[in-house]
């Protein structure tokens, strides 16, 4: 079972606060991800420093600015091969997480799963046809359909088993921020999709995103029912995504979190 997170400011201001986010918590990151915006140049030297000590990288692609048929028309093959290259050149794995959550109207690459498969395939060609054998293709939806309707369903987004290599998932706990009856335990929030992911495909399941806000409930509370579900079947890590942003998700947001994600630390399998 590994655990990750996303810690803002890390990688790409260098890898003091992924080392200061580890102090805290008295536990090396096994996962360190961070997003990258795919129209400028990939630097390998910020690959090695999130590798180093034997973490893993996890790099979601954000390619807001090219729409799903211009990358599946091959339009930007150019900007794509680069990062192959890259990736090649680093010489391990490599965790990809293009287009997360695109089963959520928020994100623009939602809406049209006969093109967001195309795309997704054309991505994986082109990075197997450049040797770019280290890649690890993460396909992460959100955890619930929004809007909820069958044509929007996230097994409608799926590119095969060929194309996947592990499937993810982000979900949240909102509490005060979505209003009184915004508060969901980590039970709440995964267990209802969880059937839905086995079913998709064999590969193991990661939550690529998580978090909760700390106003609306107790927060270390919630973090010690997530260490109690560590049993979910296929679940492979849980990836922390550790901003003060839309609610205070961060892993110190209180002495009481931190204090239940040591605990839980100590136990985790």
């Amino acid at each position: 079972m590994l655990f990750g997170a996303f810690t803002y400011g890390g990688v790409w201001g260098g890898t003091q606060p992924i080392v200061e986010l580890e102090r805290r918590l008295g536990h090396r990151l096994d996962i360190v991800h961070w997003f990258a915006r795919i129209e400028e140049p990939f630097d390998t030297r910020l690959l090695a420093a999130a590798a180093a000590d034997g973490r893993r990288p996890m790099v979601t692609l954000e390619m807001t600015s090219w729409s799903l048929d211009s990358v599946a028309d091959g339009r930007h093959d150019a900007t794509l091969r680069h990062w192959a290259r890259a990736v090649r050149s680093h010489g391990d794995r490599v965790y990809l997480r293009p287009w997360p959550e695109m089963n959520g109207s928020w994100t623009p690459w939602s809406g049209d799963p006969a093109a967001f498969v195309s795309a997704w395939r054309h991505v994986v060609d082109l990075f197997r046809a450049e040797g770019a054998d280290g890649a690890v293709w993460v396909w992460a939806p959100n955890v619930t359909d929004e809007p909820a309707v069958s044509a929007n369903r996230l097994e409608r987004y799926y590119p095969g088993h060929a194309y996947v290599d592990v499937l993810g998932v982000d979900g949240y706990n909102w509490g005060a921020a979505h209003g009184p009856e915004g508060w969901s335990s980590f039970a709440d929030i995964f267990e209802p999709v969880w059937p839905r992911l086995l079913a998709v495909g064999p590969q193991p399941i990661w939550i690529t995103e998580v978090g909760s806000a700390e106003r609306g409930g107790d927060k270390a509370d919630w973090i010690a029912g997530m260490a109690e579900r560590l049993d979910l079947e296929r679940l492979g890590a849980i990836v922390w995504f550790d901003q003060n942003k839309e609610a205070n998700w961060r892993i110190d947001s209180s002495r009481s979190t931190l204090a239940a994600f040591q605990q839980a630390l100590t136990r985790w399998p």
